[in-house]
């Protein structure tokens, strides 16, 4: 064990002291009283380390220590704490300190008053019953095997000894907290006790972080070629420094295909202002719980910008578990994706004038729509009340009329495929265009002074102006 300096020099000091005072009583009949009283009128006050502490020599301590030190065949090293000793004879088995935290780590789902787990003072008295109650404990067996292993020349007594280690003790052997949160409750009350990562975006170059995110949208409306009423789907790419959305696309509800998210990827970083760093690696974030881009087009787009481009795929949230419930459908996590998520509930704000909304689940559907995963949710409500059978029977007719040659003007009460990718790429536009907030380069105006006093942004002038 390293001793610290300071003792090493207290324990020399001392030791010359005690050597001194020895060789006195013997030639010179000095008495052990008045030689200790001397030595601490002496000593007392000492600076030991640099100044950084004091020398203690009481007389009550001189005296322990001059004992000590003459039974321990008079060296310096018998004045050296040993701070081991206790520890080696009354150390707590690893099998033990194990039980501890496994019974600080059970599923409990956090349902005390304080919505935690098991405490320390909890478990302590757990153990110290089953030591009274004669049951065996991992490490150290019964009450009655560890009196015989830790007290083998004396009899086992009548009454039965409080149990070895304190509360304290078990505390210290508990874990750490974010183990314990992770057993009782779940990963998700573990995350703030382990170690995280703070993004700092204001630092992001420009076009140094894409991440790209599929969203279903909250209406519904009426592909022209079938005159069905589908849900549509936007595949979103966004640079994240500007949250400028450089590339979408819009489709009727289903599958995006690997094929879908190349040439969005290809169509976004081609696109008038943003494209790759000059000077530092463009980064894009593809969720794997998600369509991402094909493996071919990652090497192309790796091998061929020269490391310019590095594609990353995230990793996936699941098998979280609750008590009394089943464990989580697994699901993919992008690094940062909040940012797009915020984006995404505010395209559904502003597209919320548009007719056949749906809501984000079936529970916030309108009855009569007649779509979704809930279908007709009255069901008193027949399908040919629903709004869904009477848009497809008004487009069918059309359709029908288109066919023979006749434009039938008719008001359709959901907007068709077409008319829906405008609207969506009208909100688009109005996010990439809107001011007022601090994210990167959306605050700068461009303004030119066109007479004295006077100031225009460049954006609106037209050419006629001077």
């Amino acid at each position: 064990m390293k001793i610290p300096t300071w003792q090493r020099q207290r324990a020399a000091i001392l030791h010359d002291a005690f050597a001194t005072l020895a060789r006195s009583m013997q030639y010179e009949r000095t008495r052990l009283v008045e030689g200790l009283q001397s030595i601490s009128l002496r000593l007392h006050g000492t600076q030991l380390d640099c100044g950084r502490r004091s020398l203690k020599a009481k007389f009550a301590t001189l005296r322990t220590l001059y004992y000590r030190w003459d039974t321990g065949g008079r060296q310096a090293t018998a004045i050296l704490a040993d701070y081991s000793a206790c520890a080696a004879n009354h150390r707590m088995p690893d099998l033990l300190a194990r039980e501890i935290q496994r019974l600080a780590s059970v599923a409990s789902g956090g349902r005390d008053k304080n919505g935690k787990g098991p405490e320390g003072k909890q478990i302590w008295k757990l153990l110290a019953r089953e030591w009274k109650k004669g049951n065996p404990i991992p490490g150290i067996g019964t009450w009655q095997e560890w009196w015989e292993a830790n007290h083998p020349l004396t009899p086992i007594p009548s009454i039965i000894p409080d149990f070895p280690w304190c509360v304290r003790s078990v505390v210290r052997r508990m874990g750490n907290e974010a183990v314990r949160k992770i057993g009782n409750i779940g990963r998700a009350a573990a995350n703030k006790h382990l170690p995280s990562m703070e993004r700092d975006y204001s630092k992001l170059r420009k076009c140094e972080d894409y991440t790209l995110d599929d969203v279903r949208m909250d209406f519904v409306c009426i592909e022209e070629t079938t005159g069905r009423v589908v849900g549509m789907v936007a595949y979103i790419l966004m640079e994240i420094s500007s949250r400028s959305i450089v590339a979408f696309m819009v489709k009727p509800e289903g599958p995006v295909i690997k094929e879908d998210v190349d040439e969005l990827l290809a169509c976004g970083l081609q696109a008038d202002g943003y494209g790759v760093g000059v000077g530092y690696t463009t980064h894009i974030w593809f969720e794997r719980g998600s369509i991402a881009c094909s493996k071919d087009a990652q090497i192309i787009l790796e091998a061929f910008s020269g490391g310019s481009i590095k594609v990353h795929r995230t990793s996936m949230d699941g098998g979280v578990r609750w008590i009394g419930a089943a464990s989580d459908k697994a699901s993919g996590h992008a690094a940062g994706k909040a940012v797009i998520e915020s984006f995404n509930r505010n395209l559904h704000r502003r597209l919320n004038e548009v007719p056949g909304q749906r809501g984000n689940n079936y529970a916030n559907q309108p009855a009569n729509l007649g779509v979704g995963e809930a279908g007709i949710q009255d069901p008193s409500r027949t399908t040919r009340e629903t709004a869904k059978f009477q848009a497809e029977k008004l487009a069918q007719f059309k359709l029908t009329a288109m066919a023979m040659g006749v434009d039938a003007k008719i008001k359709l009460p959901f907007l068709t495929a077409t008319e829906a990718q405008r609207a969506v790429a009208a909100a688009i536009r109005d996010h990439n265009t809107e001011r007022g907030h601090s994210m990167c380069d959306f605050h700068r105006v461009t303004e030119a002074e066109i007479a004295p006093g006077v100031w225009r942004e460049v954006e609106t002038m037209s050419g006629d102006n001077p």
